[in-house]
């Protein structure tokens, strides 16, 4: 299924942004509104992003009735924020969890020990964003500041072998009985451990530990079943990665895993819908190379796994990237990055050396330019049929 074009709008602010990139997704149900945090890069700067993180707000049923706002901004830089969680707090109150990896000039490449994450809380109503807090980890020695030292120390010490100096993610979050839970992993293709972790205000306090080798992020839902994961593999001989599915039933004690094909290289996810896991994933796709603008990595296919059997594949010539999937009354909608204006391919930057992407010695698209907002719909009807 070709889904270019199709009942799919704009979000991002197109007229002060040239790039847009990692959506996550919040709905305040009482009030019907639709929260999506992104990176977005200044004018005139295309590809990777991270020096300021943005916020739209809208209803499910009128995406092109946008409400704008910026919620952090790196001065004179284009890199240094990280952001993958929001979550809705109260009446029209969502909170944006956000890594700063920003470093002094003279740090080296990584320096997570630099790192800190922090919560703003954006209140709709009052138009209003409150100050930067502070998130800790709980460790066995109290509350610590959460960086690549607390991260490694806490694992190494529950015997798992890690070294690193790259920066924490705050995952995807979820919410189950009234309480919220996350994951923290490491912002780095190298492998990381997911740590499992239960929310109380500005502390994450870790339950458990996936055993799984993995890179960037871990998604998850709980429910009264168990607790349902999503992660990237370690890499392929394509230099690419497998898509990770694993299910523990017992509290993180036990995991049992699926890997599913490889070519993935972009952000996975994995939500509940009808009480049942739906995961979804990018993998490579030939349909890629006829005529159409050369995606990173083929990340132009999508595949939706619903309780183990594909329901939904998607295909788009401009791709889509660090994707999320939200379930709204039983509709599925998603918000993603894709390139429809190809303006990546005028980023000389894109790369830390200034060069572009290339693969094969051909340029090819970054697929980080706009957000985009679908409508997906409701998709069990092959299934009940």
């Amino acid at each position: 299924m070709i889904y270019d074009g199709m009942d799919m709008t704009q979000i991002n602010n197109g007229l002060e942004e040239t790039s847009a990139c990692g959506s996550a997704i919040a709905y305040d149900k009482g009030n019907g509104l639709v929260f999506v945090s992104y990176h977005s890069g200044i004018a005139k700067h295309y590809g990777e992003t991270g020096g300021r993180i943005c916020l739209t707000v809208f209803s499910p049923s009128q995406p092109h009735n946008v409400r704008h706002r910026k919620i952090e901004v790196l001065e004179g830089r284009s890199r240094g924020l990280l952001c993958n969680a929001i979550y809705v707090i109260g009446d029209k109150k969502v909170r944006i969890v956000f890594t700063d990896h920003s470093r002094p000039a003279t740090a080296p490449q990584g320096s997570g020990d630099y790192t800190a994450v922090f919560y703003r809380d954006y209140d709709f109503s009052a138009d209003t964003l409150s100050p930067r807090t502070e998130v800790f980890f709980r460790t066995d020695e109290g509350d610590e500041r959460l960086n690549a030292a607390t991260y490694c120390k806490y694992v190494t010490g529950k015997g798992y072998g890690i070294k690193s100096d790259w920066s924490p993610i705050v995952n995807k979050v979820s919410s189950y009985n009234g309480e919220f839970y996350t994951a923290v992993t490491l912002n780095y293709y190298d492998y990381s451990y997911a740590v499992l972790c239960k929310i109380n205000d500005n502390i994450l306090i870790p339950f458990a530990i996936c055993p799984e080798k993995q890179n960037y992020e871990f998604r998850y839902f709980v429910n009264a079943e168990g607790i349902f994961g999503a992660f990237r593999s370690a890499p392929d001989d394509h230099g690419t990665n497998h898509a990770g599915y694993t299910v523990s039933k017992d509290n993180g004690k036990t995991w049992t895993t699926k890997i599913y094909e490889d070519g993935v290289q972009s952000r996975h996810d994995i939500i509940e819908y009808y009480g049942k896991p739906l995961f979804i994933y990018n993998y490579k796709s030939d349909k890629s190379t006829k005529n159409f603008p050369r995606m990173h990595n083929f990340r132009n296919a999508l595949k939706f796994v619903y309780n183990g059997e594909v329901i939904l594949d998607l295909f788009s010539k401009y791709g889509f990237v660090e994707h999320e999937t939200i379930s709204i009354r039983g509709d599925l909608y998603m918000a993603f990055s894709n390139c429809p204006q190809a303006l990546s391919a005028e980023n000389k930057s894109a790369c830390e050396d200034g060069t572009m992407w290339t693969e094969d010695n051909i340029e090819v698209e970054q697929g980080k330019e706009v957000i985009q907002w679908m409508k997906l719909g409701y998709l069990l009807d092959n299934i009940e049929k």
